[in-house]
């Protein structure tokens, strides 16, 4: 675990501020460029984006005392990303995502939901 100083955990080269930052950028979904604006808005499932987004959570729950805040940013991000995946897969919901193919939900369902799963439970 890393101080609640800003400085990253061991082993990540973002601060906290930094990743931080980015999981208010993802809230904000109309912020293009961010996972979320690509999932909620754009219905695409982005790895390229998700993958440091996670690490981002990571960090941010990974102080030694995390603030409500944080805890609140971070999760609502992880229940955001979750309702989108439930709603995929509901027959009676409009909402589909374009990309989400057998190997990208593969690797959803093998790596990226059980650290969503950690970190909500951690």
């Amino acid at each position: 675990m890393s101080s609640d100083t800003g400085k990253p955990p061991s082993g990540s080269g973002r601060t906290v501020e930094v990743a931080r930052e980015n999981l208010r950028n993802n809230k904000n979904e109309e912020i293009e460029g961010t996972f979320c604006h690509a999932l909620f808005e754009d219905r695409v499932f982005d790895e390229a984006l998700l993958v440091p987004l996670i690490a981002d959570i990571e960090c941010v729950l990974g102080q030694d005392a995390v603030s409500p805040e944080d805890r609140r940013l971070a999760h609502w991000v992880m229940l955001g990303t979750l309702r989108c995946l439930f709603s995929h897969f509901d027959a009676n919901d409009l909402y589909k995502i374009e990309n989400l193919d057998a190997e990208v939900y593969g690797r959803w369902s093998g790596d990226y939901f059980e650290r969503f799963r950690a970190l909500m439970s951690g």
